[in-house]
């Protein structure tokens, strides 16, 4: 159990240089799979994915949108494969979503896609997997994969982490590459947002060791008999819905996931002092709302977690627990920063709590899990059921 903490540790402090060194070649290979094709066809774009693949498309939403001038709507692959891809507009262009490159709805969704007309993207880490083989186009990633084998022939299953950031890159980067060829952005708008991918590597690496010590501080501090939520909107959301993830994945323990909004409506009515409330405050159109959560969080006797920028003293004020990150990035970029929390607290919960990842200590809880994700079943036609 200790070896797949050490793992895990190791790959969340691998992600500024993973993000660093991986820009510009991700960007060279888009540009040349893009510069054989009718820009035409770059017309209404999908992103698909299951969990943390998902969390990625969404991530990805507003830096896409505004790249590309063109509307971006990520979906679960199987909302995607089972419901929307049978009324697949022209010249849509699909990103599907999955570091495995195994996923079956996944794969269902980009060769349903692909068989309609659209122009398929895997975003995954080989050329050889089925996803890839699904698409038209690899946009190659090049994370190591969230099932570990090691030299004994042991398997080491982590959350992911690492996985997600290069999901989230490959989008991000396919973005920049879209928006030139499309004559959305011009050279000297590609690099500046090539720049803010760069400042952003930095910023992960400038939040790691702070970030760090105080989870490792605070971890006891969340015992079995505390509930959670966590709060975020627009790109954030995707931070809040991967936060949960790794609450389930590496601390199998329920958790509740919020809109920034929708808390107010919702989670109020079960907050209160056994409650843990955290709340994504990076600076953008979200934060008034934000701090206005924060406030009633605390009036009903929650303990309140705020994640926010470097500076911000009224998020400081309004949180009994803040997270600083580093100060300036465009609210479209923060999810690869404002994640690192989660996954540094979700890893020391686990290691001091003694709790092993995704309860996989009981190999038939693997087993069916793996059935369930890689073999299920996929759909072979996008005829309306029932029509």
């Amino acid at each position: 159990m200790e070896n797949e903490k050490t793992v895990m540790l190791r790959e969340i402090a691998l992600q500024p240089e993973f993000v660093s060194a991986n820009i510009d070649g991700m960007l060279t290979q888009m540009r040349q799979v893009l510069a054989s094709r009718d820009p035409g066809t770059l017309e209404h774009c999908f992103m698909i994915g299951c969990g943390d693949s998902y969390c990625a498309a969404i991530a990805a939403r507003q830096f896409m949108m505004k790249a590309t001038g063109k509307f971006a709507e990520p979906v679960e692959a199987l909302e995607f494969s089972r419901y929307l891809v049978e009324d697949l507009p022209a010249n849509a262009f699909v990103f599907g979503v999955s570091n495995s490159g195994t996923v079956s709805r996944t794969i269902e969704g980009v060769r349903l896609a692909r068989e309609k007309g659209a122009w398929t993207f895997a975003v995954t880490v080989s050329a050889d997997n089925k996803l890839a083989r699904a698409a038209e186009t690899l946009i190659r990633v090049n994370a190591t994969p969230n099932i570990k084998e090691l030299p004994d022939g042991s398997r080491v299953v982590t959350p992911g982490s690492i996985t997600y950031t290069a999901s989230m890159l490959g989008l991000f980067v396919a973005a920049i590459a879209i928006g030139e060829r499309l004559g959305n952005i011009d050279a000297a708008k590609s690099r500046q947002l090539v720049v803010s991918l760069h400042t952003t590597a930095a910023a992960m690496a400038a939040a790691d060791r702070p970030v760090h010590a105080l989870a490792e501080e605070i971890a006891d501090s969340f015992t079995a008999d505390r509930r959670t939520v966590i709060v975020g909107g627009g790109p954030n959301y995707a931070t809040a819905y991967f936060g949960m993830a790794k609450w389930f994945e590496a601390l199998t323990r329920p958790v509740h996931l919020s809109q920034l909004e929708e808390w107010a409506h919702e989670h109020y009515f079960m907050t209160d002092d056994k409650t843990d409330t955290f709340i994504l405050l990076p600076p953008g159109a979200g934060r008034d709302r934000g701090l206005e959560q924060a406030r009633a969080a605390r009036e009903m006797g929650s303990r309140v977690i705020v994640i926010g920028e470097s500076g911000d003293a009224a998020a400081k004020a309004a949180s009994d627990i803040y997270f600083a990150m580093p100060a300036g990035l465009p609210e479209a970029l923060t999810p690869f920063v404002y994640k690192l929390p989660f996954e540094y607290l979700a890893c020391e919960i686990s290691r001091k709590q003694n709790i092993a990842f995704l309860g996989f200590d009981n190999k038939r809880r693997q087993e069916i899990n793996f059935r369930q994700i890689f073999n299920s079943a996929e759909s072979q036609t996008t005829e309306k059921q029932g029509a």
